[in-house]
């Protein structure tokens, strides 16, 4: 473009000079003894111009020749480079698709001339780990630290994530927390570090972890609850068969004020109570639970508490009564109640009236056993049979619903 520019400039110079030397004539004399040149000077000045032109286009030419090795050598690079990037989305493609040995072969191959070493050993990592090779997927993970240095983060959540796919969960967690110290408020490495406390069951662990998951946002607050109602579960559940003295109290004691108001929790520590033997202290905290916030399932278990006064107890589950009347959970409570006081028929009404409200299938056997000790065999048997029928029943939705759960995970995996 700028050759073409000159020439045109050139010309157009030419053409202007010409022009001036018609309207003003004159010659050039050159001489040399013996010989002299004598020519007109629009002629003199056209020779000359083009005399340039020539000795410029010669210039330009010994310039581009001089340059052709490097151009060459350009063309080759830029050739290379477009090649080794198809190759490098080839491969990419290639674990996308699920084709671990074609994506490893076709990275490797676009490693020679291409200019993203830490990609291709990364996906190669990929792979490897596709195949089940991690010896493999770490001597990539080691080349792609070799190769870029300043990108240990990127590295390191790969070969944290590779580790956690292998089922590696202990080299994982030790990957992560090196990692933390460097990003310490990473989101996708908290959220990792999470799961992989949680694949371990190191609950400790996972409860240390929740102020920072919380602090960085690193999981919905639904989640992060959930986690944090998990761990302090499982770890009050751990702490509970050494049956020494004080060991319940004290794990009890230690979870956050806010969580030994949940149902769970309060669930497990009674139903330890209970085995314990400490009636009267597993009543007073179900008691205390319930009239804070009603839960079924508390409910349930308020009616397997033998307290010291059966009674009272009755009393205290009666005055329930008025505002869940129709919670089947209540109902059989009363009923169990009633017959730990003695009250078979106040229990047999209780009872009749939890099944008409759809109850638990444990009241059908429960009502059949009060009915079979008073002499009510046929009815008793009645009761047996439905009993039965109904958990075969749940036994089949159930066993239904696992299938479609199946089905479902087995159609989003393809």
């Amino acid at each position: 473009m700028r050759l073409l520019f000159f020439i045109i400039a050139l010309l157009f110079g030419a053409a202007l000079i010409t022009l001036y030397a018609l309207e003003n004539p004159g010659y050039v004399l050159i001489a040399r003894a013996p010989w002299s040149i004598e020519m007109s000077l629009t002629f003199f000045i056209l020779l000359m111009i083009a005399g340039f032109f020539l000795t410029f286009l010669l210039l330009y030419l010994i310039v581009r020749l001089w340059r052709i090795p490097r151009d060459v050598g350009r063309w080759r690079a830029r050739r290379q480079m477009k090649s080794a990037r198809k190759t490098l989305i080839d491969g990419l493609t290639g674990l996308a698709e699920g084709n671990f040995v074609e994506a490893e072969t076709r990275l490797l191959a676009g490693m020679r001339h291409g200019d993203t070493p830490l990609l291709n050993y990364l996906g190669a990592a990929i792979a490897c780990e596709g195949q089940g090779n991690s010896e493999k997927r770490d001597e990539y993970l080691a080349l792609a630290h070799k190769n870029a240095p300043d990108h240990d983060l990127a590295i390191g959540m790969t070969q944290a994530y590779l580790q956690h796919q292998a089922h590696q969960l202990e080299q994982s967690l030790a990957t992560l927390n090196e990692l933390r110290g460097d990003a310490p408020k990473h989101k996708q490495l908290l959220n990792l570090l999470a799961r992989v406390h949680l694949e371990l069951r190191d609950w400790t662990g996972l409860i240390g972890l929740i102020p920072d998951l919380r602090e960085n946002y690193a999981m919905s607050s639904k989640e992060i609850d959930d986690l944090e109602l998990q761990a302090h579960r499982e770890l009050l559940k751990l702490s509970l068969p050494s049956g020494k003295p004080g060991v319940l109290e004290k794990a009890w004691n230690g979870l956050p004020k806010t969580l030994r108001r949940h149902p769970s929790l309060i669930a497990i520590y009674a139903r330890q109570l209970i085995q314990q033997n400490d009636m009267a202290k597993a009543e007073s905290v179900l008691r205390a639970a319930i009239d804070d916030s009603w839960d079924p399932a508390l409910v349930e278990l308020y009616g397997q508490t033998h307290a010291p006064n059966p009674a009272e107890q009755l009393e205290t589950a009666e005055g329930w009564l008025s505002a869940h009347r129709h919670d089947p959970k209540l109902l059989l409570t009363l009923a169990r109640l009633a017959l730990i006081n003695n009250q078979d028929g106040k229990a047999r009404g209780y009872f009749e009236t939890c099944l008409t409200l759809h109850g638990p299938v444990e009241a059908y056997r429960e009502l059949g056993n009060l009915l079979e000790r008073l002499g009510e065999k046929d009815k008793a048997l009645n009761f047996y049979r439905r009993g039965l029928e109904l958990h075969a029943n749940e036994l089949r939705a159930s066993s239904a619903r696992g299938k479609g759960s199946l089905s479902s995970r087995a159609r989003a995996a393809r």
